[in-house]
């Protein structure tokens, strides 16, 4: 029977770089160390969750200290790194402004390449969908480092690893789906057929601070003081759905993920490295009233509106 490893290690905050950058390497080292996933000279690709033009101090992305402490990592073990991502409304270069991410990377000299260039790759679920477009930095890159963060959605219940990697498709295409796929198990079941074929390596969950109740964009921040890792986006989201106290009725990747069949999303069949789970402090996760995955048109418009007013009131905050 198949299992999955998942390292679970306790970070804090965000204030100390090098307390983040011990927990990144200890999620490594529980799951082989650095060198299992990056070799001297390979090209990797950091796809961390980049979706509002906000400062870092808001959790609608990846906090910049946990994609710095993965990239000095896979730049310490000989690679060149880049950081890529497609925000559906707001451009990459605005949001990597506004986070602070654009000053980690030129600290540390690694590019931001946003994903502008689709390529049609074969589907690894074919019964859902016979192929998908992804863009073709994934492909170029040698090694895909997935670094999510932990969000309540309000269409998909939560956002962590699986979801995260629906951003490798280009553009306004990844809108365009939720309008053309109708019925919120259908597209579950697309976006876990996207994530399966994404050859992604690592995944590596910013939870240190969540968002809950309204997310993804607008939620509240809550302190969870978590790293999540595995090389299973499938295994660590069933991990976090049991730390979260995940409603079945939210779990709609998840549910989408077990059939598909051979991935792990029994928590029976992973094995947790790191904090025992069930020594934790319980999680207060408030999670979002659900409001459907199909879009339409007025919809993506008020979508695309409150990315707006989100941005603006991000660049007040910076003032």
């Amino acid at each position: 029977m198949a299992t999955a490893e998942v390292a679970l290690v306790g970070c804090e905050g965000y204030e100390s770089a090098a307390g983040v950058r011990r927990a990144a390497a200890e999620c490594f080292r529980l799951l082989g160390g650095i060198g299992a996933v990056v070799r001297p000279g390979q090209r990797v690709l950091l796809k961390p969750n980049l979706l509002a033009a906000v400062p870092a101090a808001v959790p609608a992305n990846t906090h910049p200290s946990v994609v710095a402490a993965v990239a000095e990592l896979a730049l310490e073990a000989g690679a060149e790194v880049w950081i890529g991502d497609s925000p559906a409304f707001p451009r990459l270069e605005s949001v990597c402004r506004a986070s602070g991410l654009d000053q980690v990377a030129r600290r540390l000299g690694v590019r931001i390449v946003p994903f502008r260039r689709p390529v049609v790759v074969p589907s690894r679920a074919p019964a859902v969908v016979s192929a998908v477009k992804v863009d073709r930095a994934v492909f170029e890159a040698d090694v895909v480092i997935n670094i999510p963060k932990l969000k309540t959605h309000r269409q998909l219940g939560f956002t962590a690893a699986a979801k995260n990697l629906y951003g490798c498709m280009p553009g306004k295409r990844k809108a365009w789906h939720h309008s053309r796929i109708p019925g919120d198990h259908r597209f579950a079941a697309f976006l876990a057929a996207f994530a399966a074929t994404v050859p992604a390596s690592f995944h590596l969950v910013d939870a240190v601070v969540a968002m809950h109740r309204d997310g993804p964009t607008g939620g509240d921040p809550l302190p969870v003081g978590l790293l999540v890792a595995g090389c299973d986006p499938f295994a660590v989201d069933a991990l976090i759905a049991r730390l979260i106290h995940l409603p079945d009725t939210h779990d709609l990747i998840g549910r989408a993920a077990r059939e598909l069949g051979p991935e792990v999303t029994d928590p029976e069949r992973i094995v947790v490295r790191g904090l025992e789970p069930g020594a934790l402090p319980e999680i207060p996760f408030r999670h979002a009233a659900l409001v459907g995955t199909s879009f339409t048109m007025p919809r993506v418009l008020r979508s695309a509106a409150r990315s707006f007013l989100i941005s603006r009131l991000g660049r007040r905050e910076r003032r």
